[in-house]
């Protein structure tokens, strides 16, 4: 991964490239303790890169945290390298045996208190070389262009080590909007783009399909991209992103691209990657990226004959209303299917104990919302799902935004939706 021609392009930082051998020199010139674990809090990719291989090469371990949020950084650990502590300089690199190379990385904590999540080169190798096995040919042309930090699972691999190991640049620029990814691309030529369906979704109302610089490919991670989006990448550009599904905890299982056909919403696991359904239906792996075998995971789902799976579900988000079980994913579909509704978000509230959702109004909502007032589009979505679920369980509290509250990772914090209430 790391035997690349110091003349290498690396990508570019403000508008500058940097080479193999550049980043090399500024990873041997940072100055380190043999065997200390370290925060890495570089804002920066190719800074957060450097300081990633010097711990490598030190022995020590890359501690990475769930954001570069004050908090996060202190859940993570004492000893913290930021952008301004890793300085260039003259030297060379000579990087220890993979297995000796490892690092710890934290979930978002978008369901509970971020888990810390312990990985080996070695194992984020095997999964670079499916990614490389499947899509190598297209990245051969391309550079990588991202909207996701390089801080989590993803954006780690996607924009930072599978680029590096297939020796192809990226721009170290996180993209806010579509005028700066075209802006970019214009300078960078051909490239994959590494987003999110939070970003996805918002970017072509923003900027017209027609006058984007047209990806190769793109990639989306995160959670599911819904049906509506994959549409209209489908249609405005060619083709539908690519999905990955996975977590933190488990790398990449399984990709998609929704492509039309009658099983569109069908994902592929990832080659050597073994599923099996649990007695509760959820999803079990044999992964070539864990140590541990047949690991489960919290999502519920149904195998098909040609080996791939569908997804019914997140096991840990099913509640009791009134002693009823109540599937929050099932809530959120039925709510989408209403056409006064673009997004939705269910969480389960306590004092009283009670469902309420989040609805990101379509423009049909919004006309009825401004001519008929909250309480009617309440009641129209309230009798629409009573067709399909008992009065019991059916959702008592409602906020309309314009936006789902995402976090850069493309996540949807169950405590900033809860805040939603909160604070009404």
């Amino acid at each position: 991964m790391f035997d690349h021609p110091a003349s290498q392009l690396l990508g570019w930082s403000d508008d500058e490239p940097i080479t193999w051998g550049a980043l090399r020199a500024q990873a041997a010139a940072l100055s380190l303790p043999l065997h200390k674990s370290a925060v890495l809090a570089c804002s920066r990719p190719f800074n957060f890169l450097a300081a990633l291989l010097a711990l490598w090469q030190r022995g020590g371990e890359a501690l990475i945290p769930a954001s570069l949020q004050p908090d996060a950084i202190a859940a993570a650990g004492s000893f913290v390298l930021r952008d301004h502590d890793v300085s260039g300089g003259n030297g060379n690199l000579e990087l220890p045996p993979a297995p000796k190379c490892r690092l710890a990385l934290y979930t978002s904590g978008s369901t509970g208190a971020p888990k810390r999540v312990e990985k080996t080169l070695a194992q984020l190798q095997r999964e670079i070389q499916n990614l490389h096995a499947l899509w190598g040919t297209t990245l051969a042309r391309a550079c990588v262009l991202s909207t996701v930090p390089h801080y989590h699972i993803y954006g780690l691999l996607f924009r930072v080590l599978w680029p590096l190991a297939a020796g192809r640049p990226a721009d170290e620029t996180t993209c806010a909007d579509p005028l700066q990814l075209r802006a970019l691309a214009r300078k960078r030529g051909p490239y994959v783009l590494v987003s999110t369906p939070a970003h996805l979704a918002r970017f072509p109302d923003l900027l017209p399909f027609a006058e984007w610089e047209r990806p190769l490919l793109i990639f989306s991670s995160g959670g599911p991209l819904d049906a509506q989006s994959a549409a209209r990448y489908r249609e405005g550009l060619g083709a539908a992103p690519l999905e990955v599904f996975g977590s933190t905890e488990t790398g990449g299982v399984a990709w998609r691209s929704r492509d039309g056909s009658t099983m569109e919403d069908a994902w592929t696991p990832f080659p050597g990657i073994g599923i099996a359904l649990g007695h509760d239906g959820a999803l079990r792996l044999d992964s070539p990226y864990l140590a541990e075998r047949d690991y489960r995971m919290d999502d519920a789902a149904e195998l098909l004959p040609d080996g791939r799976f569908l997804l019914r579900g997140r096991l840990d988000r099913v509640v009791k209303v009134e002693g009823k079980r109540l599937s929050l994913p099932q809530l959120e579909q039925l709510l989408a299917k209403h056409e006064w509704v673009s997004a939705a978000c269910a969480v389960h509230l306590p004092s009283p104990q009670r469902v309420g959702v989040v609805v990101v109004p379509s423009a049909a909502g919004a006309a009825a919302l401004r001519g008929e007032g909250a309480r009617a589009v309440r009641d129209a979505l309230r009798a629409h799902l009573a067709l399909q679920l008992e009065p019991s369980v059916l959702p008592r509290s409602y906020r309309f935004v314009e936006a789902l509250p995402f976090d850069e990772r493309g996540k949807l914090s169950v405590a900033a939706v809860e805040r939603l209430f909160h604070d009404a």
